[in-house]
C-alpha cells in the first residue's frame, strides 16, 4: 500500500484509492513508517497526532476503528494487548 501524505490518501495493492482526515492519515503513516513494530497508544498520541502529553482518552483507538474500517483487508493494524497497535500485511489468499 503506498500513502500520499499531502492529499491524505492510499492506494491499497488491489487498486483502491482511500481517503482519511487528516489524523488518520498521521496515524497511519506513523504506523508504516514502523512495520511489525509495536506502538503504544501515549507514542501515538505524542508522536503521530501531536500532543505534548498523553491524555488518557479513547483518540487512538477511534482512529485505528476508522482505519481498519476504511482499509478493510488491505492491511491488518493488530491490537497487542496492553501496549498498543502494530501494522501487518495482510495475509495473502
Amino acid at each position: 500500500m503506498t500513502l500520499d501524505p499531502t492529499n491524505r490518501r492510499a492506494v491499497t495493492p488491489a487498486g483502491v484509492e482511500v481517503a482519511f482526515t487528516p489524523l488518520e492519515a498521521a496515524v497511519l503513516a506513523y504506523l508504516m513508517n514502523r512495520p511489525g513494530r509495536v506502538c503504544s497508544r501515549d507514542e501515538l498520541m505524542c508522536e503521530a497526532l501531536g500532543y505534548s502529553v498523553p491524555v488518557g482518552s479513547r483518540t487512538v483507538d477511534v482512529h485505528i476503528a476508522a482505519l481498519r474500517s476504511k482499509l478493510g483487508d488491505a492491511v491488518r493494524i493488530r491490537s497487542v494487548r496492553g501496549v498498543g497497535y502494530r501494522l501487518e500485511p495482510a495475509a495473502k489468499t
